[in-house]
């Protein structure tokens, strides 16, 4: 539930200072408190974690197991165009077994439903057989 709010919280933060993607660490990526190079390091981000991003200038926004921060653009490569958090087609599953209670299941990277929770082996696909 404490997960849910902050993406809740940040969602809502989000509106209309940028739109949400989603990208692929490029490197082991600080999480920082700020967006600055100088700011407290609150987590490490292994290279290749799939992260829903807002980004703006240098820095883009992001949550990483439960904490938000900053992560700066040039460690990231985009996996999806922007696409906004709001309106039709935002659609939230708990877990797998909502998803595939819902008719759901397996989500591609992109599309309504999808998130890095769900996708516990990193490959652009939410809740496939096994997970």
């Amino acid at each position: 539930m404490r997960t849910l709010m902050r993406m809740l919280a940040l969602s809502v933060a989000l509106l209309g200072v940028s739109e949400a993607a989603t990208a692929l660490t490029t490197a082991n990526s600080n999480l920082r408190r700020l967006p600055s190079a100088e700011a407290p390091v609150l987590k490490v981000v292994p290279q290749g974690t799939l992260l829903l991003v807002a980004c703006q200038g240098q820095w883009c926004r992001t949550t990483y197991q439960g904490r938000g921060g900053y992560i700066a653009q040039s460690l990231l490569r985009p996996v999806t165009g922007s696409a906004r958090l709001t309106g039709r087609g935002l659609v939230f599953y708990r877990s797998c077994a909502e998803m595939r209670a819902a008719g759901a299941a397996p989500v591609r990277v992109g599309r309504p439903g999808y998130r890095t929770a769900l996708d516990r082996n990193h490959n652009g696909w939410a809740c496939e057989r096994g997970e």
